[in-house]
């Protein structure tokens, strides 16, 4: 490992706070990983980072080094993206993330697209639940709904994030179809639930536009919302369901939608979220064609009869009285 190569490996220990971690994004050993930090000291004739049995800090000198870190990573992909950028067809490798459900319902169908245009390039689907870091795990592209943190990204919106209500016929049948709030919030409910987020609460708009939040009655807690949807299609409950999620479940009355007078506020907006405006040709290609299955209005909300019109998004709904 060249110098250049440890001031890379001094910003990831920086980033991540422990050479353990550092070590399992190399896939090196702790130890040498250590044992290039301290050679990169030895080069630099400076400490640094302080080191603990518990912990680990830079030293003024760490934190001016690792400044100069993190350009040279930003000038290495620069570099690497102009190169690419000249060629005529993309090459190397485009690694994507994205959360699971959304991976399965546009990830796959745009990485097999991609892969039809342009077979030379290694694509790196990454499904996952927890905030990735874009820039020090090397991800080209990352898919995202809701609320944004990420200030030294570029983020693209993609489309709006509308949720509809739904139940199975049987469901519907032995418990009646709910026409207010309050019937709503009894009837048993499957909602999403993970280490980062819970959406056990139904968000609405009341008379007066502003967002409410529901307390939902909820009887099984998961992580997938394709859990969820199978539990609604199987009678177990109502669920909150994002749109994208939609396949043919609701045209071919497996799923109906409840209460679609209820207007309900978008819950966020699927985002695309990349280093640098400068992009690799790869990454461009790969968003036009995320761009193109995605359309405007989104393609699956057409899949939904009906659904431009519910939930406040046609004459404008109201709140329902509880």
């Amino acid at each position: 490992m060249d110098q250049p190569s440890r001031l890379l490996l001094l910003v990831d220990v920086a980033e991540l706070g422990s050479f353990s971690e550092a070590a399992k994004r190399r896939e090196l050993d702790r130890s040498v990983v250590s044992k290039h930090i301290a050679r990169l000291e030895q080069e630099l004739g400076v400490r640094l980072l302080n080191r603990s049995t518990r912990s680990l800090s830079l030293t003024q000198a760490g934190q001016a080094m690792v400044q100069q870190g993190r350009e040279l990573r930003d000038w290495m992909y620069h570099t690497q993206a102009l190169a690419e950028n000249l060629q005529q067809l993309p090459s190397g490798r485009l690694k994507v993330s994205a959360p699971g459900i959304l991976g399965r319902c546009l990830g796959f169908e745009a990485m097999r697209r991609f892969r039809q245009h342009y077979p030379d390039v290694q694509v790196d689907l990454q499904l996952e639940e927890r905030r990735v870091d874009v820039i020090g795990e090397g991800y080209d592209l990352v898919l995202r709904v809701g609320d944004l943190k990420d200030s030294n990204l570029v983020a693209s919106p993609l489309a709006p994030n509308h949720l509809l209500i739904g139940a199975s016929p049987a469901f519907i049948e032995r418990h009646g179809e709910p026409r207010d709030l309050a019937t709503l919030a009894r009837l048993p409910a499957l909602t999403f639930s993970s280490q980062q987020f819970q959406l056990d609460y139904l968000p609405y708009l009341d008379d007066q536009g502003r967002e409410q939040k529901l307390p939902l009655n909820s009887q099984v807690r998961t992580s997938e919302a394709e859990v969820i949807k199978r539990g609604v299609m199987e009678g177990m409950g109502i669920g909150v369901l994002p749109a994208f999620a939609m396949y043919n479940e609701v045209s071919d009355g497996r799923i109906v939608p409840l209460m679609t007078d209820l207007a309900l506020p978008e819950f966020g907006v699927i985002t695309l979220l990349y280093p640098h405006r400068e992009m690799p040709l790869r990454t461009r290609r790969f968003i036009e064609i995320l761009r193109e299955m995605v359309g405007s209005p989104p393609q699956w909300e057409a899949r939904i009869p009906g659904f431009a019109e519910m939930y406040g998004k046609g004459a404008g709904g109201v709140g329902l009285a509880s």
